[in-house]
């Protein structure tokens, strides 16, 4: 049940009493046995985030809804991100040896491109026309 805080407006007495859930004006003091008015006290609406715990019902949709779309989103701008600075890292190794051709090395933590040398132009190309001809012959 809800508690309800009323004032006396005679000896100024306020007082509290748990009532039933009702339309309650007026309540007799305990003191002077006066109708003593309810006191509406104001409330507040704020919101309170604590670091590292997810709030309850905000009544903000984008902290009580986090979607998919935003996480996606999210991890599509960084992907992307990741993409243009590799494609900046290979134009740069293009330019470097003055060929189109690159060679990818992967480290654990890493990936390096550096120019194509003739020898490996020459290998690279022999094993495409290798896979060409196995890919007819199977036809």
């Amino acid at each position: 049940m809800p508690s309800f805080e009323f004032e006396c407006p005679y000896c100024n007495l306020r007082f509290e009493r748990t009532l039933k859930m009702a339309d309650h004006p007026t309540h007799s003091c305990p003191k002077c046995e006066c109708d003593a008015p309810r006191v509406w006290n104001g409330f507040t609406f704020g919101f309170e985030d604590k670091p590292g715990e997810t709030p309850g019902n905000t009544g903000v949709h984008d902290k009580d809804y986090p979607t998919a779309d935003k996480a996606v989103g999210r991890s599509a701008n960084a992907r992307w991100g990741e993409f243009t600075a590799r494609a900046k890292v290979k134009e740069q190794a293009r330019a470097q040896g003055g060929t189109h051709a690159l060679m990818r090395r992967n480290g654990a933590d890493y990936v390096e491109y550096e120019p194509l040398s003739d020898t490996g132009l020459e290998a690279h190309r022999k094993l495409a026309h290798e896979a060409v001809d196995v890919l007819k012959g199977e036809q």
